[in-house]
Parts: C-alpha cells; sequence; structure tokens
C-alpha cells in the first residue's frame, strides 16, 4: 500500500504543484511549503475545495473534521517528497531557497495538459492560498495540529 501511496503522490506532481503555487505568490517560506502536499496532493481535500469556495481554514477544518485527523500523518509521509522536489527544483534552477523559495526566470513551468488530476489541484491552488495567507505560519501549524 505504501508503494502505491509513493507512485501516486510523486515529486514530479509535487514540483509541478510547487511551481504552480508559485505563480500565484512571490515567494513562500520553507516551513509553509511543507504544509502545501498534505492539502493539495488528498483528492478529497481537492474535491471539497473544489466544491466549497472562500472558506476559512477553521470554516473548513469544522465542517471537514474527518479529512483532517489524518493531516500529521500526511504532513510526515509527505515531508521526503516535499523536500526532494525542492531540491530537485532548486538544482534545475528554477527556483532558489534562501529564508524563502522563490521562483526563478528559469522556470521551465509551462501549463500543458498535465492530467485531470493535476488541473483539479490547479484550479484550487487560489482558493488554497487564500485560505492560508490569513495566517501566521505558526498559527496555522497549530490549526492543523502539527506534531515537529
Amino acid at each position: 500500500m505504501k508503494e502505491i501511496y509513493y507512485t501516486y503522490n510523486n515529486e514530479a506532481i509535487a514540483s509541478c504543484i510547487f511551481l504552480s503555487v508559485l505563480n500565484n505568490i512571490e515567494e513562500l517560506g520553507i516551513a509553509r511549503s511543507c504544509l502545501i502536499l498534505p492539502f493539495l496532493l488528498d483528492d478529497r481535500t481537492v474535491n471539497y475545495l473544489i466544491k466549497n469556495q472562500n472558506l476559512t481554514l477553521e470554516q473548513f477544518v469544522k465542517e471537514q473534521p474527518r479529512l483532517f485527523v489524518s493531516f500529521n500523518k500526511r504532513y510526515v509521509s509527505l515531508l521526503p517528497i516535499a523536500i526532494n522536489s525542492l531540491m530537485i527544483l532548486s538544482k534545475s534552477n528554477q527556483i532558489i531557497i534562501g529564508d524563502k523559495i522563490i521562483k526563478t526566470d528559469n522556470s521551465l513551468f509551462v501549463d500543458k495538459n498535465l492530467g485531470d488530476r493535476f488541473y483539479k489541484i490547479e484550479t484550487v491552488i487560489p482558493d488554497f492560498i487564500a485560505m492560508h495567507e490569513k495566517y501566521t505560519t505558526s498559527k496555522l501549524y497549530k490549526i492543523l495540529k502539527i506534531q515537529l
């Protein structure tokens, strides 16, 4: 089962997600970047966001507690994929990782047809960003009950 999870949620789709997020914002904190994949690689979460736009994070957690029961587990499982993806993007000069992560002008990301799953994910990225930008990173970690 673990092999299927890592085949379905891999560095290729994660890299595309990071670049797509960075197309919508100027910079991304490293700790914040680790929260992206547990949200956007979970199909149930993405489908809920497609149907319910303009939610606050607290509303989302309150309305769909079952989606967040396993959030910490997804966070821990996807951390290596997040780190690997960010390193791949850094080594290929598509991002610069310093105090913050920023996209370079060398980005090769072209929004071609990358499949239905990625299309759905990309559709919710603006709402995902709007939902998260209202909070400090430490507040996000508390709301999501991330155990460090």
